[in-house]
Parts: structure tokens; C-alpha cells; sequence
């Protein structure tokens, strides 16, 4: 598994797409509490606990499973 901080990371790099993977990527560049490290549990949940709505949720769980599957 690469790392969580990686992750966070490799999302930071989607800043300037207009989907919803760069919505999310906006969002946490945004967000001075965000995780810099964890677990897709660690991220989900600190989105849930802000109220973050299910989209922004799915969207995370795809972009972890597109990072997941990247050559290392």
C-alpha cells in the first residue's frame, strides 16, 4: 500500500479539473484541519463528521481505489 500522506498528495495535483475529483481536491486544499495522513476510514469519516454530502463521499472512495491502483 503506498502512503496516506502520498495520498493527499496525488489528490492536490487534481486542483484545476472541473469534476468531481478536482471538487474534492478544492475542497481539502481548502480545509487547513484536513488529514495529511490516514486511512480512506480516517478521510471518510472527517468528511462525514463536517457533513460533507454523499457525493463528495463516493468521490473520495474512487479517487482512494484510482490511487490505490497506480504503479508504485
Amino acid at each position: 500500500m503506498k502512503g496516506t500522506a502520498d495520498f493527499t498528495r496525488w489528490l492536490m495535483g487534481h486542483v484545476g479539473e472541473l469534476n468531481r475529483l478536482g471538487d474534492l481536491a478544492r475542497s481539502i486544499a481548502s480545509d487547513p484541519r484536513w488529514p495529511t495522513t490516514g486511512s480512506l476510514e480516517t478521510y471518510r469519516d472527517y468528511l462525514e463528521d463536517g457533513g460533507a454530502p454523499p457525493e463528495l463521499i463516493d468521490t473520495l472512495r474512487k479517487a482512494w481505489a484510482e490511487f490505490q491502483s497506480l504503479p508504485q
